[in-house]
């Protein structure tokens, strides 16, 4: 997959990576943003990653 990543801060961009690589990125890099963003939405920060990630998806149109 191809990961732009959505935090503002970060120019974190790769294509062709697993899921889990992006993931490793998240946790290792924005643990400490999403915990707050957990803690002030009042949601998980399993749902936090969730949503980062689905964020930071690139779909390339390859039409």
């Amino acid at each position: 997959m191809n990961f732009n990543c959505v935090y503002p801060s970060c120019d974190f961009k790769k294509n062709d990576i697993e899921e889990e690589e992006f993931l490793k990125h998240l946790n290792d890099v924005h643990h400490d943003e999403m915990l707050e963003a957990s803690e002030r939405e009042s949601i998980p920060i399993k749902m936090i990653e969730m949503i980062s990630v689905s964020n930071s998806t690139v779909f390339i149109n390859s039409g």
